[in-house]
């Protein structure tokens, strides 16, 4: 139960961090069009990345770039694929338009949402180009398990979290926008795969 209670927390904590990152970014209402977002991680170092397969949108989405994270500060590493970037207008920030979040599904999987807690989160199971996803926060947030790795996809709309899941590609293996998904691996939907 405490291990679940660190993931949750080191997810919220990767969601946050990525939207506080663009809301320092940002300024008053006003205020001129920020930078473009520079992230922390190539994509040339995501293509030689072995510790898991990363998936993204491809190198631009709607004519939104792309900017590339490696977080290793929480619980568990984790890749994201940011595209576009947002004006902060108050100190509550703003998140970007998309995010592409890749977590080995070791740590980040389906067996974390099984609670009868009150308040507890209720996935909307569907799937995904062949493989088991889940829908939460009203449609704006897609988990995708594929292989030994989770997709986890943020947008403005449903429809935006349904056309980033149709671009995923293999960033680090051969996967192109059209294939299936590979299945995943044994173990990771019950949170039985282990990790290392």
């Amino acid at each position: 139960m405490i291990r679940k209670a660190v993931i949750l927390f080191s997810v919220t904590a990767a969601v946050g961090a990525a939207a506080g990152f663009v809301a320092t970014r940002g300024g008053s209402a006003g205020a001129s069009a920020p930078d473009a977002l520079k992230g922390n991680f190539s994509i040339a170092q995501a293509q030689a990345f072995t510790d898991y397969p990363l998936y993204n949108a491809g190198s631009s989405l709607d004519d939104m770039p792309l900017a590339v994270f490696y977080d290793t500060g929480g619980f568990s590493p984790s890749v994201s694929f940011i595209y576009g970037d947002c004006q902060a207008t108050d100190d509550m920030g703003c998140a970007p338009p998309v995010q592409v979040q890749v977590w080995p599904a070791c740590i980040r999987n389906p067996s974390l949402y099984k609670s009868s807690r009150p308040g507890a989160l209720t996935p909307e199971t569907t799937s995904i180009r062949g493989v088991p996803a889940a829908f939460f926060e009203d449609g704006h947030r897609l988990e995708i398990q594929t292989g030994t790795s989770t997709v986890v996809v943020f947008a403005r709309t449903r429809d935006e979290v349904l056309q980033v899941a149709s671009a995923l590609r293999g960033v680090n293996l051969p996967v192109q926008a059209s294939d299936r998904l590979p299945q995943p691996a044994a173990g990771a939907l019950d949170g039985k795969l282990g990790c290392g």
